[in-house]
């Protein structure tokens, strides 16, 4: 039988961390959950945090290290990449003995060869990436169904004890969310395509758009198209910092390749090429069998995904684009 977690400890109250306390203590004899950030704010808001039973997230919020893991059999990191090394530096000196380690970064190549470096023997590290989040990370969009049918990604290191990994099986499968046993440098070069390149596409046509001449006029006119290509903007730059700088070759790869087809475009519209129809047909052929779920390998069916209110023609400017990104913007991602 696999042994339950008792105590558990979440360095970092954001989005992710905070919706992890939250699916924790939905489940019937939740474990006692102790969260950490060096963030006030983030601290306050954690605090706030209860379930739709009136239940408290976090037993406890803190900005102590130390008294935040001590006797913790679980040790959730969940902040921007590359402050993940620095905690494993400290829990490599305060973590319990035999306690299992996990975190949610976006990237794990790096994160994967700081633990293999800096965390014992003694200690059991998973890495772990749940594909689920929102455009914002703040811990005011904490939610406990946040990983409902979402893939969650796992890279255990190669001497981990089986059972450390069963658990974790178990604590994902829990959530409501599906395990998914990935190569840490496969999983960094096919997220560098779903999900960094997207950000930086949104990042470029802000950028690009905004920054050049006759903006002023642009912005007037601007709705539902731009709105949706842009709304990725809003995601964490420190977050999208830390990725980049941890994952630059395969996102380099994907931007070189983006780059190709982008020029492909460029020169059918240049000579004036009606072929370029067939590229249009083929990339929303290829989208709806995504949507729909035909695309899943070995025939698999998976759960559509509505994204009828991400149509252009249903995007303003303004509130109804804020109330979209809040409540139902999901990034497969961050």
């Amino acid at each position: 039988m696999v042994r339950r977690f008792e105590r558990v400890a979440i360095l970092g109250t954001g989005l992710i961390g905070s919706s992890i306390a939250l699916a924790l203590k939905v489940q019937k004899n939740p474990p006692r959950v102790v969260g950490f950030d060096i963030s006030g704010d983030s601290r306050r808001g954690a605090a706030g945090h209860k379930t739709s039973a009136g239940v408290k997230a976090f037993d406890q919020v803190g900005g102590n290290l130390a008294e935040a893991v001590r006797g913790a059999d679980l040790v959730v990191v969940s902040v921007p990449v590359r402050a993940i090394e620095l905690l494993f530096r400290e829990l490599a000196a305060l973590a319990t003995p035999g306690a299992v380690i996990t975190d949610t970064g976006s990237t794990k190549r790096q994160v994967l060869a700081w633990a293999e470096e800096l965390l014992p023997e003694p200690l059991q590290f998973v890495g772990g990436h749940p594909m689920a989040g929102k455009t914002t990370a703040g811990t005011w969009d904490a939610d406990a169904a946040l990983f409902q049918n979402a893939t969650y990604c796992l890279c255990p290191l190669p001497r981990m004890d089986r059972q450390a990994v069963e658990r974790v099986v178990k604590l994902v499968e829990s959530f409501g969310a599906v395990a998914y046993f990935v190569d840490a440098q496969e999983h960094d070069g096919l997220v560098a395509g779903i999900s960094h390149l997207p950000y930086l596409l949104s990042v470029a046509i802000v950028n690009g758009i905004a920054g050049g001449r006759g903006w002023r006029e642009a912005a007037t006119l601007a709705a539902g198209g731009f709105a949706t290509a842009s709304h990725l903007t809003e995601g964490d730059p420190q977050m999208y910092t830390d990725i980049c700088l941890t994952n630059r070759d395969a996102i380099v790869g994907q931007i070189d390749h983006f780059v190709e087809e982008l020029a492909g475009l460029r020169q059918a519209i240049a000579a004036g090429d009606e072929a370029i129809r067939r590229s249009f047909e083929l990339a929303q052929e290829r989208h709806r069998e995504w949507l729909s779920g035909r695309a899943a390998e070995g025939g698999e069916t998976r759960q559509a995904i509505d994204t009828s209110a991400m149509r252009p023609q249903s995007l303003f400017v303004g509130g109804r684009l804020g109330d979209l990104i809040r409540g139902r913007g999901k990034e497969k991602d961050v």
